[in-house]
């Protein structure tokens, strides 16, 4: 039996973004909302440029999109260039995530 080894930060880093291509393919249409919703949010007027997954989340259902509309694509809605990490930290308002840790974005 081949087993994959437990631990290979190459190989797990690797699965990530496979795994992350894979849903945000799936979920492009409510991506895409997603994105848009997120830019709003950190580019609105009097705002400091930040936004959270919760934001997101609640200007989706806004929108008219249910809470499992982007699945797995949740996780790419703040990749790439134009967002910057705070180094800060919220706790969630939805209830499903048990008032977790989510990130605070910026829109540079």
């Amino acid at each position: 039996m081949n087993q994959l080894p437990l631990f290979d930060g190459r190989k797990a880093r690797a699965a990530k973004a496979r795994g992350m291509a894979r849903a945000a393919a799936h979920h492009n249409g409510a991506l895409g909302v997603a994105r848009d919703i997120a830019k709003a949010i950190a580019g609105a007027y009097m705002g400091d440029g930040t936004v959270n997954m919760d934001q997101v989340a609640q200007g989706m259902m806004m929108a008219g999109f249910n809470a499992t509309d982007l699945g797995n694509a949740a996780g790419s809605v703040f990749k790439g260039d134009e967002w910057e990490f705070t180094g800060r930290y919220v706790k969630s308002q939805r209830v499903s995530a048990h008032a977790r840790d989510i990130k605070v974005w910026r829109l540079k």
